[in-house]
C-alpha cells in the first residue's frame, strides 16, 4: 500500500511511536513526575488546581507548536524534492558526460 492511502487511512502516524525503553527521554520523564510530585505534596488544594489549569494551557501551546513545526516541516521537505532529484549542473560532470 501506498504511503498516501496509509495517511489517508489514519493508518500512520508519527504520535504512534513509544519511548524507547531506557533512553534519555524516559529518564527525564521519570524525574518530572518524581519532582512534580513532590513539589504538588507542598501545595494547598486551590494552588494545585491553579497549577493545573496553567499546565493544560502549556499543553495546548505545546500541541500547536508541535502541530505547526510538523506541517512546516513535511511542507519545507516537499519543497526541497525537486532541488534534490531535478537536473543538476554543478561545476564537474559524470566522466560519461565529459566531452
Amino acid at each position: 500500500m501506498d504511503v498516501l492511502r496509509e495517511l489517508w487511512r489514519g493508518e500512520i502516524s508519527p504520535t504512534d511511536r513509544r519511548v524507547r525503553q531506557g533512553s534519555e527521554y524516559q529518564q527525564t520523564a521519570k524525574e518530572v513526575r518524581e519532582k512534580m510530585g513532590e513539589f504538588l505534596e507542598m501545595l494547598s488544594p486551590e494552588a494545585r488546581e491553579r497549577l493545573e489549569a496553567i499546565n493544560d494551557l502549556k499543553s495546548d501551546l505545546s500541541v500547536m507548536a508541535n502541530e505547526d513545526y510538523f506541517l512546516y516541516s513535511f511542507r519545507l521537505g516537499a519543497r526541497m524534492i525537486p532541488g534534490i532529484i531535478g537536473d543538476y549542473e554543478g561545476q564537474f560532470c559524470s566522466s560519461d558526460e565529459a566531452g
